[in-house]
């Protein structure tokens, strides 16, 4: 059973008790099985795929009385068990999350190798956020767990975790980017992991009324498990198959995992007679998870598997980009309205009503979290009752006699943190020194003129990938080719530090301009215009550079090379000392998912 990257919201006890055998399949199957077709297709949103020229009637009239499985058995039975290939799309309501791609494979020293690449979006608010998890597994060759290797991504950064499996106890390491967590679980039993119930069922499918009981590890939760399988009897579920969604007969299976008798959580699998599982629900819950084919997988996830940043949203107003500001790069400032609103239901997805209602607003109860951390060139101006604020950036300083103490700005005195060596900005280190001292080395420049070389420099050293691990030290990022805006934004820090210029971090929003641009068929037209242009304002998250230049704080942006333009919006800033990678991102993103923007006004100019 894959433990998904939502995992740790546990469903309620489940409604029935391990020892009421009689009631565990009958209310398995009436609680989690679509009735119909067409009631999975409602329930998961996912459209049939036909063949050319199949109608779904006739897709629908292909169906025998007897479980499919049985007239494609032949081809699978010549597989060796313990090596398989599988692709599952998850269906939450007329939303696709995310899916899995699992594989398993014997290696040459007759170990089990099973590798799975789990990716979706999950929701805060208007936020739409990457998760992804990437674990290997490593058994022994009867399916015992040994060693667990795992990725995670939620949004900009990612963090990795190893696991060592022994007789008596498993042992993890947490690299949390700055620091390093360990935590050892006894054990007394051995172990299988998250899939475990897709290898018992290929090695050996479940006989009628047949029960089985295992140790599983869970690798996100850290946690093991007891997980507990009946076989129930034949089913009849929509699943999705070549031609659409069928009816197919299939075996049923109900599962009980338990951390403890507060945690437990019910699902049911349906399976052919090899044991190939080809739908998968969590009871409660109305997501479902449907065994497909590849090209299937590519087609229904690409959405996910295409997304290029880790977070993005959509802000409604005023656009920024039309046809005719195109290339003309002539944005002087942006007027944004902000509505603070209660904190949204943690990964949740909107239905189509709940899009349509208006979020309820709330007044701040903390000040600092009721704010966002300004930036240089950013004017926020406050409502009187704290919910509702304008914010103005612009391209260049406005005068403080236009501002007449209405306006909040950035501003206040350089710390010694500011300019402090940390595990992540260590500009003490000989790559970063040597590109310091390569660096606007001229006596002749002003400390602005240094920190714009510095800035061009990174630019140039390193080439925008924005899906990157997100935070590594300087050093680390120096002898990289590419990186993301946080990353460029942590070996410009080391520059500007190494040389005393006092910087910070930003974490904020840009606007993402429309990616795919075609010729005009109007010859007498001087430019390209974009073949299509997005639906409202897309922002993607982006990170960038303050720094106290000449008695001044101006705002680098390394990914361009140039200084910020008024469609970057801070949300959080941080001088990099004494701090946690992953509690940084997730206060960014609690922030932002509680901001409602739109744009009021856009102003253009020379």
């Amino acid at each position: 059973m894959p433990d998904r990257y939502d995992i740790e919201s546990f469903e309620k006890p489940a409604p029935w008790h391990s020892d009421a055998s009689s009631s565990y399949a009958s209310q398995a199957s009436n609680t989690a099985r679509p009735s119909s077709a067409a009631d999975a297709m409602r329930q998961s949103g996912m459209p049939e795929i036909l063949t050319p020229g199949q109608s779904p009637s006739a897709a629908m009239g292909t169906v025998s009385g007897k479980p499919a499985s049985q007239a494609s058995a032949g081809g699978i039975a010549n597989r060796l068990a313990d090596e398989w290939e599988t692709w599952q799309i998850h269906s939450l309501r007329s939303t696709i999350l995310g899916g899995i791609h699992a594989k398993s494979t014997r290696t040459v020293d007759n170990q089990i190798k099973v590798e799975l690449e789990e990716q979706g979006l999950t929701y805060r608010g208007m936020l739409q956020i990457l998760e992804s998890n990437q674990q290997t597994f490593w058994h022994d060759a009867n399916g015992d767990l040994k060693k667990v290797d795992c990725t995670f991504r939620r949004g900009p950064i990612e963090s990795h975790r190893t696991i060592e499996i022994t007789a008596s106890e498993v042992q993890f390491v947490d690299d949390r980017l700055v620091t390093t967590q360990k935590k050892t679980l006894r054990i007394n039993s051995p172990l299988g992991g998250p899939l475990h119930v897709y290898q018992t069922l290929r090695r050996k499918p479940l006989k009628e009324g047949e029960t089985r009981e295992a140790k599983v590890l869970l690798p996100i939760m850290g946690e093991v498990a007891t997980l507990r399988l009946q076989h129930n009897s034949l089913a009849s579920p929509s699943v999705l198959t070549p031609q659409g969604f069928q009816e197919v007969v299939l075996q049923e299976a109900s599962c009980l995992l338990s951390l403890d008798p507060k945690r437990q959580r019910e699902s049911v699998y349906w399976f052919d007679d090899q044991g190939q599982v080809q739908l998968y629900h969590v009871s409660n819950e109305q997501r479902f998870s449907y065994g497909c084919k590849e090209s299937q997988y590519k087609l229904l996830g690409k959405e996910f598997l295409n997304q290029d940043y880790p977070i993005a949203l959509q802000v409604q107003g005023k656009p920024l980009e039309t046809e005719s500001s195109l290339l003309a790069g002539d944005l002087r400032q942006v007027g944004y309205k902000i509505l603070w609103a209660k904190p949204p239901a943690p990964e949740s997805v909107t239905s189509d009503e709940e899009e349509a209602t208006e979020p309820e607003s709330d007044t701040p109860d903390d000040d600092d979290n009721s704010r966002i951390a300004l930036a240089p060139r950013q004017y926020l101006q406050r409502g009187g009752d704290g919910v509702e604020q304008k914010l103005i950036v612009s391209r260049v300083p406005v005068p403080q006699s236009k501002l007449r103490d209405r306006f909040d700005q950035f501003g206040g005195e350089d710390t010694p943190a500011d300019v402090a060596a940390t595990s992540l900005v260590d500009y003490r280190s000989a790559t970063v020194r040597r590109i310091a001292k390569a660096t606007a080395n001229s006596p002749d420049f002003t400390t602005a003129e240094r920190a714009m070389e510095m800035n061009r420099t990174v630019h140039s050293l390193l080439s925008f990938r924005p899906l990157s691990q997100g935070m590594r030290p300087a050093s680390q990022i120096a002898d990289s080719s590419t990186a993301d805006s946080t990353e460029q934004s942590i070996l410009l820090m080391a520059l500007l530090r190494s040389a005393g210029i006092p910087s910070r971090m930003v974490l904020g929003i840009r606007h993402q301009a429309a990616d795919h641009i075609s010729p005009t068929k109007d010859l007498a037209l001087p430019f390209q215009t974009r073949a299509r242009l997005p639906d409202g304002n897309r922002f993607v998250y982006h990170a960038w550079v303050v720094a106290k230049v000449d008695d001044q704080w101006i705002c680098l942006d390394p990914v361009e090379g140039t200084e910020t333009k008024p469609d970057c919006l801070a949300i959080e800033s941080t001088d990099m000392k004494d701090i946690d990678p992953i509690d940084l991102v997730e206060k960014f993103i609690d922030k932002l998912s509680r901001m409602q923007i739109s744009i009021y006004a856009v102003v253009r100019g020379a």
